[in-house]
C-alpha cells in the first residue's frame, strides 16, 4: 500500500463489514467506527466509504442461494490479500469443516468477525483489517487510525518508516515494537 499523496489520481475505497448477528453491547463501538469512516469521505484522502453487513456463512447453504456466494468470495479474496502480504486474518476469521447438515459429509463454515474493514485503491485491494503478521494483531482502530492520518498503508513493513500525517518518516516499525 501506499501513502496518499494529494495530487493522486487514485481512487480510495474503504468498506466496513458489520456482523449481522453482534451483540447488542457492541453497537455503540460500532457507531463510532463507523463516524470514523464516514468521516473520511471528507478528508484528504477522499474516500468512497461502503458499510455492509454480513454474517458468518456454510458454504454449500451459500452456493444454494438464487444470489450465489458473496461473503465466502469476498473472504477468499481477504485470504489471497493476507496470503501474498505476509498476513493471516486468523483468529478474526474462521473456516473450519462443521457437522453434516443435509449431506452426508460435514460442511465449511466461514466464521468473520464482528467488524471489518478493506481498503481499495483503483480496486485493489490493499489492506484488511483485522489481520495478524505472526507477531502482532492490526485492528480495524488503528487501521482507521492511519487513514485518517492520510495513509493509505495501515501496517507498515517492519523496516519501513512509519509517516506522520505530512509525509516524515517518525520511526520504523521495528522500532516502535521494541519501544525505542
Amino acid at each position: 500500500m501506499r501513502d496518499a499523496n494529494p495530487a493522486s489520481t487514485e481512487t480510495v475505497r474503504i468498506e466496513v463489514f458489520l456482523r449481522n448477528n453482534a451483540s447488542a453491547a457492541v453497537v455503540e463501538p460500532l457507531r463510532s467506527i463507523v463516524s470514523r469512516a464516514r468521516c473520511l469521505e471528507e478528508r484528504a484522502i477522499a474516500a468512497d466509504v461502503r458499510v455492509k453487513t454480513w454474517t458468518s456463512v456454510r458454504t454449500a447453504l451459500e452456493e444454494l442461494s438464487d444470489a450465489g456466494p458473496s461473503v465466502s468470495l469476498t473472504v477468499d479474496a481477504f485470504e489471497s490479500w493476507a496470503d501474498r502480504e505476509g498476513y493471516t486474518l486468523r483468529p478474526a476469521f474462521d473456516r473450519h469443516e462443521t457437522d453434516p447438515m443435509l449431506e452426508h459429509r460435514p460442511a465449511t463454515e466461514i466464521q468473520v468477525p464482528t467488524v471489518c474493514v478493506a481498503v481499495y485503491e483503483d480496486d485493489d485491494l490493499q489492506c484488511v483489517a483485522p489481520c495478524s503478521d505472526g507477531d502482532r494483531t492490526y485492528t480495524v482502530e488503528e487501521c482507521l487510525d492511519a487513514l485518517e492520518d492520510g495513509s493509505t498503508r495501515p501496517f507498515p513493513d517492519r523496516g519501513d518508516p512509519i509517516r506522520d500525517g505530512f509525509g516524515d518518516a517518525t520511526e520504523t516499525a521495528a522500532q516502535t515494537e521494541k519501544g525505542e
